[in-house]
């Protein structure tokens, strides 16, 4: 088997980060934080990271 390549593991880590982002600003953890469902600055950030991580994957796959 071959190693997953660093861009791939930069892929999961960004969409790992953006799903705990989104369940953050949905609920908070256990009963605190959160912001009611509102969208915070860091996650639209996190979701820009795994924006760029994507691209760089496609880019990858495309040599």
């Amino acid at each position: 088997m071959t190693n997953p390549s660093p861009v791939r593991h930069e892929l999961i880590d960004a969409a790992q980060d953006l799903v705990a982002a989104i369940t953050f600003d949905d609920s908070g953890i256990a009963g605190r934080g959160g912001n009611g469902g509102l969208i915070s600055r860091e996650t639209i950030r996190k979701a820009d990271e795994l924006r760029f991580a994507l691209l760089r994957h496609e880019k990858e796959q495309t040599k």
